[in-house]
């Protein structure tokens, strides 16, 4: 069991670091004084407008009620979590049912993480109505395995 800590620990760790170096390979602007307005001939003192390339800034803002269903999903799920670890850790979980309620967790976030990358951030509301009935599933698990 501790060895499953540990292997999540590491993996969550592992796709934080890639998911950082990503993230700032994708903004790197070490040394490079560029405003995105200004071309490459700046330093000669022209500035040449027909190259700079549109922002991207309005595609990848993301409306705060469908972001506030992922932060609620999440947080749900960790509230399950936290009472599948303290009913493990109080005995009253066998190994099987603490790892299959895990897995169903494990399950429901891959799935609400997967929903909300397609529609960049947000998660849909048929969508959002099947996460909650699977999360009060997972509750319920909880109770009848404990």
């Amino acid at each position: 069991m501790r060895s499953t800590f540990k292997t999540i620990a590491v993996a969550a760790f592992s796709l934080s670091l890639g998911a950082g170096g990503a993230f700032a390979a994708g903004h790197s602007h070490h040394g490079d004084h560029h405003h995105p307005m200004q071309s490459v001939t700046e330093n000669s003192g022209d500035f040449d407008y027909s190259t700079v390339e549109p922002s991207d800034a309005p595609s990848t803002m993301v409306p705060m009620v469908h972001r506030a269903r992922l932060d609620r999903v999440l947080g749900e799920l960790g509230s399950a979590q936290r009472s599948i670890r303290r009913d493990e850790a109080m005995h009253r979980l066998s190994a099987s049912a603490y790892r299959r309620l895990e897995g169903e967790a494990g399950g429901i976030r891959s799935r609400a993480m997967a929903v909300a990358d397609t529609h960049n951030g947000a998660i849909p509301q048929a969508s959002y109505q099947r996460l909650q009935k699977d999360i009060r599933k997972l509750d319920r698990d909880i109770v009848r395995l404990s």
